[in-house]
């Protein structure tokens, strides 16, 4: 007696040597001395003996092992067992060539055989679903398990022996590659943001192809099998939620016919191994003997065994598109075989007519079909170089699909269209917007433009909102008339209407029509251009110091303009003013205070303002990027945001709004001292004096209800402005 091995074996290494011709030279082959380990599969018993079929995953056909009956006591479905024994011919008319004849069974986990469900019969795929611990334990899973291992082995071998390089592309990530909609898309569990994590959208991965490309520029050839994920509903064969993908890109290659020539040579060699190493021949005897489901085809395992030649051996026809659509229309003309949907050139292949061509042109081979028309592949598909590809009634593109009988297609190529103008050109005419960064203002956008947006921003602003800004002014004035005293914003309205009329409400409106319209182009113009140069247009990150500067520094070149045009504006709105027009009250106010009555309170301006844009533009940026995290253009988040941020900024900086309209008012006092009010200091002790800390907060309601609304129209208009100008740099 030989020992073959003093180590616990494989079952599938055991039953290697069941075939007479490795034994002795008789061709009988002598007893050998193993030990295996494994599941019980089976137990027949008999008054003398009992056999019973071993698995362990190696193997799809169990081992057969001859017991005694007293040795087969705690024996059933599902039971781990280690057996020691002689493996040994069997007799001539088993069908088995060897059996292990038990010497010792040692039982190493038990379970409650009445509850085991995976009994010794078959199991529908619905029924194992419910079993995701167990259902590996069946023969043919295990099989499965073992025929994916060899050929992702394989596909590791062809491509590292042909200077490929594996890469492992994110599985999330930003962008929904197909663009068709059908992504998941990640929410945290809990309903609220992932700490440290940006307010762009997260997507499970439908492709590694982006990534791909950009890495094969690197190092010329890369590859990936990586988990994909489809939001489809999965109630085919050809449509998963999630699958395994294996995707590959390539530099430098000049025509369809090299992609092609890979890909076959690529299948070729990894069913070879498949056939040395005998998954192959498990499979097909797995395939014989398995029941077949009621939606899938009644295969013969001759047709089978072709096919598998076939994939080794015979050609891989190629033809293209219109060829193959011809070929399908005489199909039908000639009454070979009748199709639900007619094959047209326009209307494309339906699985009806990729099946049919993979029968009949490829007889059981797979079969290439190529330059599909443009208007059926996406953009990024090259054109087709060969005219003999573009003989149907539209252009086409370099590209393949290969489709195998039954199943059609299961791999896809193209040549990529590398040129950025053809690229640009063929996403327009697929509809396909180009994504500009749109707080990134285009290259040939103009400075005329811009301020032109600016100041058309300024007077929607100023003009819509100007009635409560004229009861803000009044109700802000130190010391004012008996008339002029007001109890609240309504009481306001209603006394200003029934003693001075509606059109009192609007007096002073043509001096920020004048003023604001240049005032406001310097202050955009000032914005966007400061903002570009601290990098606060790049990428969708938030950029708070570069939206504060901006803004500040906004303010500052366009208060020197609209100062001057707010001291009049504030002259004309407080109760008895006499001046006719806006002109009248400029040249009474040089002739009577000289030119610095209009600067005055430009330094508290300042001192206001500064502070006001600062919290205003960064309220707004911080809000937009909470409300509309792409950053594109959207009227409802410009609106929200540009009110919430002025309602803020405008309360915060009440008291130094109070101050400057002392100080701009106070040629119409007739009280001395406000008329000798020098500056921000002199002015604020005046109104703490006089009202107290309360003093610095009147009129704050209505700068509240002004702001908001006006900040709103603002920024919309701005934005529309922007957009609007953005769109015609497009088409140009």
């Amino acid at each position: 007696m030989t020992v073959l091995y003093s180590l616990t074996l494989q079952i599938s290494a055991v039953c290697s040597v069941a075939d007479p011709a490795r034994g002795t030279s008789n061709g009988i082959g002598e007893p050998q001395d193993v030990t295996v380990t494994g599941f019980v599969r089976s137990v027949r018993k008999q008054k003398q003996r009992a056999f019973v079929a071993l698995g362990d995953g190696s193997s799809y056909k169990p081992l057969q092992a001859l017991v005694h009956p007293d040795q087969a006591d705690g024996l059933s479905n599902g039971v781990a067992v280690t057996i020691s024994g002689e493996w040994r011919p069997s007799p001539a008319d088993k069908r088995q060539s060897h059996e292990l004849h038990a010497r010792e069974i040692k039982i190493m986990g038990q379970h409650d055989s009445t509850n085991y469900p995976l009994q010794k019969k078959y199991h529908t795929p619905e029924f194992l679903r419910t079993l995701p611990h167990l259902r590996q334990r069946l023969p043919f899973n295990s099989l499965l398990l073992r025929l994916r291992s060899q050929t992702i082995a394989s596909f590791n071998e062809f491509f590292s022996r042909h200077d490929y390089v594996q890469t492992h592309p994110p599985i999330i990530t930003s962008s929904d590659c197909e663009g068709a909609g059908e992504a998941f898309t990640l929410n945290p569990q809990n309903d609220s943001p992932i700490q440290n994590s940006k307010p762009s959208p997260k997507y499970l991965t439908v492709s590694s192809q982006l990534h791909l490309e950009a890495t094969a520029q690197a190092v010329g050839k890369v590859w990936t099998l990586s988990p994909t994920f489809r939001a489809e509903k999965s109630d085919t064969t050809r449509h998963l939620s999630e699958f395994y993908m294996l995707e590959a890109e390539i530099v430098f290659i000049d025509s369809l016919e090299q992609l092609m020539d890979i890909v076959e040579t690529m299948l070729r060699t990894v069913v070879q191994r498949l056939q040395q190493n005998g998954l192959a021949t498990e499979i097909l005897s797995a395939r014989s003997s398995a029941p077949v489901e009621a939606n899938e085809p009644s295969i013969s395992m001759e047709i089978l065994e072709q096919r598998w030649m076939k994939l080794v051996e015979g050609p891989w026809p190629r033809l293209t598109y219109s060829d193959a659509i011809k070929y399908l229309q005489t199909a039908a003309n000639t009454d070979k075989i009748q199709f639900k949907f007619p094959p047209t050139y326009e209307a494309g292949l339906h699985g009806e007519h990729e099946r049919y061509l993979a029968r009949q042109i490829g007889s059981g081979s797979p079969v290439f079909i190529t330059d599909y028309p443009v208007a059926q592949k996406p953009f990024y598909m090259a054109p087709s170089l060969d005219s003999s590809g573009n003989s149907g009634s539209s252009p086409t593109v370099s590209c393949f699909d290969l489709l195998v009988p039954d199943a059609c297609e299961i791999i896809g190529g193209s040549m990529r269209e590398y040129r950025l103008e053809n690229l640009l050109l063929s996403m327009r005419r697929q509809g396909i917007k180009l994504g500009k960064d749109y707080e990134s203002l285009p290259p040939n956008f103009s400075l005329a433009a811009n301020m032109l947006a600016g100041a058309f921003a300024g007077i929607a602003e100023h003009s819509v909102m100007y009635p409560i800004d004229l009861l803000k002014t009044r109700m802000q004035v130190v010391n004012p008339s008996s008339s002029a005293v007001y109890t609240g914003l309504s009481n306001a309205i209603s006394t200003i209407y029934r003693v001075e009329g509606t059109r009192t409400l609007w007096r002073g409106v043509s001096s920020v029509v004048v003023g604001a319209g240049p005032a406001h182009a310097v202050y955009f113009a000032t914005y966007e251009a400061v903002k570009q140069a601290m990098g606060g247009n790049k990428g969708n990150e938030h950029h708070p110091l570069a939206a504060a500067t901006s803004g500040a520094c906004a303010t500052i070149a366009s208060d020197a303009l609209m100062n001057p045009f707010d001291v009049i504006k504030q002259r004309m709105q407080v109760h008895g003013s006499s001046y006719r027009s806006i002109a009248h009250c400029a040249k009474s106010v040089l002739r009577r205070e000289g030119i610095t009555a209009f600067y005055v309170s430009y330094p508290t301006t300042l001192c206001m303002t500064v502070p006001l844009t600062s919290l205003q533009f960064m309220a707004y940026e911080s809000l937009s990027k909470i409300l509309n995290p792409t950053g594109g253009y959207d009227p409802t988040t410009h609106c929200i945001a540009g009110g919430l941020a002025g309602g803020f900024a405008a309360g915060i900086t009440t008291p130094l709004d109070v101050i400057k309209t002392l100080l701009q008012t106070r040629g119409t006092s007739v009280d001395p001292e406000i008329r000798n009010a020098r500056g921000l200091w002199h002015a604020a002790s005046l109104i703490k004096r006089r009202d107290g800390w309360l003093g610095f907060f009147r009129g704050l309601k209505p700068r509240i209800v002004t702001t908001m609304p006006s900040t709103a129209i603002c920024w919309s208009a701005y934005e529309v402005a922007k957009a609007y100008f953005i769109s015609q740099s497009d088409d140009l």
